[in-house]
């Protein structure tokens, strides 16, 4: 129940420069040796002491540099040749450098014939193509689900889809119905971003806040940021419980969800946890058989068995456990109408917090004006859901999901496709960060 995380994802190096008068202008070669000093320490041909300037040597740790060739070289193969070297003015340069997987640009500086600042400003793989991630995603193991609308006035108009009303299991996708009726209760005056709620609810991780003490006072802005950056399963059920059930299958029903009961009552970490166990096996087998009613009070009665100091974590532990039968369900066109109703409404705070985790490598979120971003993954499942506006002023919706009983979700793959999706629907890199 862990949102989705990107382990290789790409730390822009800023440029630095020496603090003395601007020399003359480099001549035209200058930054073709810059680039080809870059090239060269792709390729592990050069040291970092040779070609960098020591004030970038200086802020610019050798482990963070090595760190990042390294991910650069995990994510797009061997740097191959530069393929172009634009001047931009006097000390920097855009560059072009092809992998075996993509181009990637930079930004270099030069200063005294050394490089004194080198940018990630943007990736591109060539002959890539929105038709070409789809399939990608359509051929991972398991079943997938896509959709890819774009917000109009006239409404929400699909460029893409795959199985997109299919159901899924959303794992930690599911907190995004708990901030939408956070959102709804706020711009009702029902509740204050600075409403104190104690922490009643400790969970299991992901997260942090299952460490904090007992009852520690929380401001809802708090927990609802804690639950969705870092999904934080006791920050989640803490405000399942303050919010309660009938107001969350309300917020269910309104944001369009085909089907509710689905969803509803909508579980708190610990009881998916709780009714996946051996032990409550009978337990589950009677919520699985009762109606929504029935279900919320079975779960009223089991009452500690379904609670932190019960649970055996090792649920988790054997590969994908009842994902098809015990989980939060919904189709990626189901999110993609929750997220569209967000954007249509949500207040300024809501879409704070949604920026917050970008889930996909910065120099690919750089490329988007506003990026809402939910993810969540546990053994067998994974899904990436975005709200997005380009600089251009167009707004999008991206869900997508994969479910699979067998095996564990290659994740770095996944959020390669997605960041590959989002890079096309962005359109051509800008040569500037």
């Amino acid at each position: 129940m862990a949102s989705a995380f990107l382990p290789m994802s790409l730390c822009p190096l800023p440029v630095y420069a020496q603090a003395m008068s601007p020399p003359a202008t480099p001549a035209p070669s200058a930054f073709d040796q810059g680039a080809a000093d870059v090239l060269a320490l792709l390729q592990g041909k050069a040291e970092a002491a040779n070609v960098f300037n020591p004030a970038f040597l200086t802020a610019v740790p050798p482990d963070q540099l090595a760190t990042v060739l390294a991910s650069l070289k995990a994510q797009f193969g061997q740097a191959q040749a530069v393929t172009a070297v634009r001047r931009m003015d006097a000390r920097s340069a855009s560059i072009d450098i092809r992998f075996d997987k993509a181009v990637v640009s930079f930004t270099i500086g030069v200063l005294e014939g050394k490089l004194s600042g080198l940018f990630i400003t943007g990736t591109r793989t060539d002959g890539d193509s929105l038709d070409k991630v789809i399939a990608d995603i359509a051929a991972l193991p398991g079943r997938s689900g896509l959709i890819v609308q774009k917000l109009t006035d006239k409404g929400a108009e699909t460029l893409v889809s795959h199985h997109a009303d299919e159901r899924f299991a959303i794992a930690s996708v599911f907190k995004l119905y708990v901030l939408a009726e956070i959102d709804r209760a706020v711009r009702a005056d029902e509740r204050k971003w600075s409403d104190v709620l104690p922490l009643t609810q400790k969970s299991h991780p992901s997260g942090i806040a299952q460490d904090w003490p007992d009852q520690a006072p929380m401001t809802l802005q708090t927990l609802a940021t804690l639950m969705v950056s870092i999904s934080d399963n006791s920050a989640t059920d803490t405000l399942i419980a303050a919010i309660g059930q009938k107001r969350l299958a309300a917020m269910i029903r309104a944001s369009g969800h085909k089907r509710p009961s689905d969803m509803i009552p909508l579980l708190s970490t610990q009881q998916v946890t709780g009714l996946k166990m051996p032990a409550n096996s009978a337990l589950r087998d009677r919520f699985l058989a009762a109606d929504d009613a029935a279900q919320t009070k079975l779960l009223a009665e089991a009452g500690d068995r379904l609670r932190l100091n019960n649970l055996d974590l090792s649920v988790y532990t054997g590969g994908p456990n009842q994902i098809d039968t015990i989980e939060w369900f919904a189709s990626p066109a189901d999110i993609a109408r929750l997220l569209a109703m967000l954007e249509n409404d949500a207040d300024p705070v809501t879409r704070a917090i949604l920026k917050i985790n970008p889930g996909i490598p910065p120099v690919s979120a750089r490329r988007w004006e506003y990026l809402g971003y939910k993810g969540g993954s546990e053994p067998g499942i994974m899904g990436m859901s975005f709200l997005l506006s380009s600089k251009t002023d167009e707004h999008y919706v991206v869900s997508a999901l994969v479910n699979d009983p067998a095996a564990e979700i290659d994740q770095p793959k996944f959020i390669t496709l997605m960041t590959r999706l989002l890079d096309q629907l962005a359109g051509p890199p800008t040569t500037r960060p």
